[in-house]
């Protein structure tokens, strides 16, 4: 009989459930903790009451090994990670949960495990249980190898990106490098760790960082004709380029994504790489170029929640060109489109076009809206927008004479600027 121990152990803590409460009328805590630690060898038995309560079933491939079902597991990660099909992706973590293929070595087991957390996260199936697999895994890190550890770090990084938490993906990453320097990886997965380090980066506004690692990883996705991540990686850059005032490398960057999506037929990037030549055109004072490129982006997305991100582009276009009417007209389009139990995208773009609509339309109550944008972001520690409602808050209560209120929230936008930009004193500004 093999011992399960490891998978009994990772799903319990998944799970949340306590030694004694899974032994109970099976076996004693203390012969589960040893069961768990693969110290011992239990009865058939045993095991199956153990599974059955966790509601797992042995898949027992004779035709199969561990290193063979690992190495599958492994071409499936390599496609996924470097080709991003997410239908794909979906379609084979879905086979891979419904085989529930259990190790009998825990280090194969480990990282089984952590691929299979990269492939969720690929496809964006980020729900409770994901939470709770990072939490059982880090409980059970000790047991890592280095190449685990960067692993698992790495993929932490990932699901806090996903959920916008931009200082901890930070914390995870750096926690990954670490790890990255102390192993030897293949080309394809450090090319892939650079651009996720790339796009860190970004968030954090460090620009220089952010255009080193992402044009390691371009190197590397050219050379493999990997043109989802070329593509990917071309938009990062144009991104990094833009704030560092390189304006004119950042737009070829661009029209050089485009043709590859176009040459190619990846249709799928033509939305966000138009999106991105309308933020291109806007910040080089475009704005006739800028509203075209949101409206060809807007017309290529399906998906209602897919659409905020270019209305609230024409919003914001138009307001700097001070278009009251096409600024309440897109704002009302985007509140449309929110669902009525909003996630924490639609929220964010919420609290957006409610502060542009009333700024035109409800100047009594606007405070009131800025107000409740600035405490949104500055909770969601999205301190740029809380910058951004600060100032707007200040310089509204300053044009009303409301000089006390005003310098409350100069204060508070001063605040979120210094956490923006990683300062905690004057003389670094």
């Amino acid at each position: 009989m093999n011992n399960f121990g490891h998978v009994i152990k990772l799903e319990r803590i998944r799970r949340n459930m306590k030694q004694i409460t899974l032994a109970q009328g099976i076996c004693t805590p203390s012969y589960l903790s040893k069961i768990e630690n693969n110290s011992i060898v239990p009865s058939q038995e045993v095991v199956n009451l153990l599974l059955n309560r966790l509601e797992l079933a042995i898949n027992q491939n004779k035709s199969l090994d561990d290193e063979s079902y690992l190495k599958h597991i492994r071409e499936i990660y390599f496609n996924a990670v470097m080709n991003k099909d997410r239908e794909h992706t979906a379609k084979a973590l879905k086979e891979i949960n419904n085989e529930r293929y259990l190790f009998k070595d825990s280090s194969n087991f480990y990282t089984y495990q952590l691929m299979v957390l990269r492939l969720t996260l690929i496809v964006q199936d980020v729900r409770n249980d994901t939470s709770e697999l990072i939490m059982a895994l880090s409980e059970l890190s000790s047991n890592f190898d280095d190449y685990q550890m960067f692993l698992f770090n790495s993929n932490v990084g990932s699901y806090y990106s996903f959920l916008m938490d931009y200082n901890l993906t930070l914390q995870s990453y750096e926690k990954a490098i670490y790890y990255f320097k102390k192993i030897n990886i293949e080309k394809w997965e450090e090319a892939d760790f650079n651009y996720l380090l790339g796009h860190c980066y970004l968030t954090q506004q460090r620009w220089v960082f952010s255009i080193e690692y992402i044009q390691k990883s371009l190197e590397f996705f050219k050379s493999g004709f990997f043109n989802t991540r070329v593509i990917e990686s071309y938009l990062i850059l144009a991104i990094a380029q833009e704030f560092s005032f390189q304006y004119e490398e950042a737009y070829e960057n661009l029209l050089i994504a485009q043709k590859i999506a176009s040459q190619m037929n990846l249709t799928e990037h033509f939305p966000i790489i138009t999106q991105n030549l309308g933020n291109s055109a806007s910040r080089r004072g475009l704005p006739d170029e800028a509203i075209k490129y949101y409206l060809e982006s807007l017309d290529a997305r399906n998906d209602n929640e897919e659409k905020l991100l270019p209305i609230y582009s024409l919003v914001k276009e138009f307001s700097k060109l001070k278009k009251s009417d096409e600024v309440i007209k897109w704002c009302k389009a985007g509140l449309a489109l929110l669902d009525k139990n909003q996630n924490l995208s639609q929220q964010t773009f919420a609290h957006h076009l409610n502060v542009y609509l009333a700024r035109e339309t409800d100047p009594t109550n606007f405070d009131k809206v800025a107000i409740e944008a600035y405490n949104f972001f500055q909770e969601l520690k999205d301190y740029r927008h809380a910058h951004k409602y600060a100032q707007l808050v200040g310089n509204f209560y300053y044009e009303n004479s409301k000089y006390k209120n005003a310098a409350k929230y100069f204060v508070l936008s001063n605040a979120s600027m210094f956490k923006k930009n990683n300062m905690k004193h004057w003389e670094e500004l």
